[in-house]
């Protein structure tokens, strides 16, 4: 009897969580998946396109824009912050735990860290197309991912990686180039 009233809440939550979520970003709301449960939306201004897929515990915070193109996966207990800009191209894969960040926190020496203001570049965070993104991925400040590019499982990137190329490493270098 319990495990069919657990089963019943479970289906209910699942259908609540995923309307709560799609009335707080802008979406195509038939081509959203939401695979489990946990998605938090602390935004104010999402994109999201068509065929996206979003696992669970997954985190939308941030006042800037987020823009996520279409057929892209999103990976389980992966953060998406944004201060300005992160927009996220057409068919990218990004694996399970993965920080997309704009922007840093301050350091300057009259302000108490507790008091300092964000700090960001005006083009925000730029992830191009046909992108994939490992697990355990860092995506901060400074960072441009361009078309077809492949970053390593645990990579930190804060510069630009090329059209096709292969990143990885703290801070990530394309090692070589898609073939």
């Amino acid at each position: 009897m319990y495990y069919v009233i657990d089963r019943i809440k479970e289906k209910f939550l699942r259908f609540y969580r995923k309307k709560v979520f799609l009335s707080r970003i802008k979406s195509n709301q038939k081509d959203t998946k939401i695979i489990g449960s946990g998605i938090l939306v602390n935004a104010s201004n999402v994109k999201i396109g068509k065929n996206v897929t979003i696992y669970p515990n997954v985190m939308f915070w941030g006042d800037g824009e987020i823009i996520i193109g279409d057929n892209v996966d999103i990976g389980k207990d992966t953060i998406i912050f944004s201060k300005k800009r992160v927009i996220i191209g057409n068919n990218v894969s990004i694996a399970a735990q993965c920080y997309i960040i704009d922007s840093n926190h301050g350091t300057k020496k009259d302000i108490l860290i507790k008091n300092q203001p964000l700090e960001y570049d005006e083009n925000g965070i730029v992830i191009g197309n046909d992108v994939w993104i490992a697990a355990g991925c860092k995506i901060i400040k400074g960072a441009q991912i361009n078309d077809g590019a492949v970053i390593g499982a645990m990579s930190l990137v804060n510069s630009e990686i090329k059209n096709n190329s292969i990143a990885v490493g703290i801070p990530a270098k394309v090692i070589k180039e898609r073939e």
